[in-house]
């Protein structure tokens, strides 16, 4: 459905103000209100929480910054980063974001924006529960369904709203995102719901890859769907680099999740295409840790149940959706190869203005579309003229010139052979030309035109720019599994001390004759 492509489910717990992007990054952070109907607020109080907000939207996501610098020395899915000096961790920040800004030059933005979350719109329809769009009335402090009492409004879509609260029963914050009271949005809704207790219900630590909705309920005709709080997407991160992007290392982990995710989506008993993946539908567990999860199945269907034609947000739309071509779910994977290049680029690779310059950014760099695609294609006119051998020529625009199918190199987009983009991971450790061709490799067999020629998400999994994490993993797992299963080799030397003391419980000495000699099993495999 076009109008949920223009946002994305942050269920994320984030107050970086209000960010100006371009179309296809205008992604929402879910700011929570409570929500108490006919109740008004005093204005003390009022002024108090416009105090307390002003202040924390002043705040930027600094916590970012230590993971945005993690390099190749660390391994595993968990990137800790308590342990950094300050000269290890670079901030970077946009001015206009800054807090002095925010509480100076741009009070009266940072308090207009303020007033818009705090004070309770009027009440339209749904017995004055609604506004004039059909979405809730949120009010600080309201408890729902007799268990989550909101705090804040984290942000608004086209499908309705999303509020952080608290779970009073289970006694943790969560993200509730509340649909408008308008049928197609609830029918929607129950499609998203649906497809993600399918991955709930699937025994498989992959579904962790995939955000949790908790429960789902009716509050005022309004459906409402809670999830567990997550943190700052994956935009948020680029932001906060200053767009300079991350490094190798951390665009590697994060491929490597969101792969092995759209491998579980996908998977014969699931079929799920997601049909919105961006970085802002990516999100952070923690914000000083890698790990991530995929949200936001508000457009997703299965394979064979296709249910629109409109979908994906244009800087990461397939060629297939853009030619007017049947789907599946390779359309997941082109746009995750667009996200690659962006998180470590800090710039997203095809920023067309609309779905023709979008097209053309794309065969600038790839080069022109199979014809087999474009005689089957039922958009194929509006970017194409056939020529009379049968080939196909790009229509021509008026004042937009672009560069000549195939011309614009990937290998110079992320730098293989200059130290990455704009030469800026020159001499960087895990930045090598061998581990950029590494990197250009896959992006060069995600980015394909024709579908069933684009690499799967479980060929992608054993490409050589991945299965690093992969070999990791497995280790780490490997040396669990052993310590689990009492698989453990002794050293010689704890075999003789072994020995002695069995020799010496024969001989009548107990544990008060020697030191006690605790065997801990992280140790038993060290060869000492």
């Amino acid at each position: 459905m076009a109008s949920n492509n223009e946002y994305s489910n942050t269920y994320c717990d984030i107050t970086s103000g209000q960010q100006q992007q371009s179309q296809s990054h205008s992604h929402m952070n879910f700011h929570m209100a409570n929500q108490i109907p006919h109740v008004v607020t005093s204005n003390s109080t009022i002024v108090q929480q416009q105090s307390t907000l002003a202040a924390t939207q002043g705040m930027q996501i600094s916590q970012l910054s230590a993971l945005i610098n993690q390099e190749d020395g660390n391994n595993g899915s968990n990137v800790d980063t308590d342990n950094l000096s300050s000269s290890q961790v670079r901030i970077y920040r946009d001015p206009a974001t800054a807090p002095l800004r925010k509480l100076s030059v741009d009070l009266i933005k940072t308090y207009k924006g303020i007033n818009e979350e705090l004070l309770p719109r009027s009440g339209i329809y749904n017995d004055g529960y609604d506004d004039e769009e059909h979405d809730y009335i949120i009010h600080l402090g309201e408890i729902i369904a007799n268990r989550y009492q909101i705090q804040r409004h984290l942000g608004k879509g086209s499908f309705g709203q999303v509020a952080k609260a608290y779970d009073k029963l289970e006694k943790q914050d969560v993200a509730i995102k509340i649909i408008k009271n308008k049928k197609p949005f609830h029918d929607q809704a129950e499609i998203e719901i649906k497809l993600l207790e399918m991955v709930n219900s699937h025994h498989s630590d992959f579904r962790h890859y995939v955000v949790n909705l908790k429960t789902h309920f009716i509050w005022h005709n309004h459906l409402c769907l809670v999830f567990e709080l997550l943190s700052y997407n994956l935009y948020e991160l680029v932001k906060n680099s200053n767009y300079r992007g991350v490094s190798l290392h951390l665009t590697r982990k994060f491929g490597y999740q969101i792969v092995t995710a759209l491998a579980f989506l996908s998977s014969p008993n699931l079929k799920i295409i997601h049909c919105d993946l961006k970085p802002e539908n990516v999100l952070l567990c923690n914000p000083k840790r890698s790990a991530i999860k995929i949200i936001d199945f508000g457009s997703s269907c299965q394979v064979g149940n296709r249910i629109y034609q409109y979908i994906q947000s244009r800087f990461y739309r397939s060629p297939e959706i853009l030619l007017g071509l049947p789907y599946d779910a390779a359309i997941d994977m082109w746009s995750l190869g667009c996200i690659l290049v962006e998180l470590h680029t800090g710039e997203a690779l095809f920023t067309g203005s609309n779905e023709f310059d979008q097209l053309m950014r794309i065969i600038e760099v790839i080069g022109m579309p199979p014809k087999h695609m474009l005689d089957m294609a039922s958009k194929t006119k509006k970017y194409f003229y056939k020529n009379d051998d049968g080939s196909y020529m790009c229509q021509r625009t008026c004042g937009k010139q672009y560069r000549q199918p195939g011309s614009r190199s990937l290998s110079e987009i992320i730098g293989v052979d200059s130290g990455g983009p704009s030469g800026r991971r020159l001499g960087e450790c895990g930045h090598t030309p061998e581990e950029y061709n590494k990197f250009k490799d896959l992006i060069e067999r995600i980015l394909v035109f024709d579908p069933k020629t684009r690499i799967t998400p479980q060929n992608a999994l054993k490409h050589c720019f991945l299965n690093r994490v992969n070999e990791n993993n497995s280790s780490n797992n490997n040396k669990n599994q052993s310590v689990t299963n009492n698989q453990v080799v002794l050293s010689p030397l704890f075999q003789l001390l072994i020995s002695l003391l069995v020799c010496f419980s024969g001989m009548g000495l107990t544990g008060q004759h020697f030191p006690k000699i605790q065997l801990e099993s992280e140790f038993l495999s060290v060869s000492i």
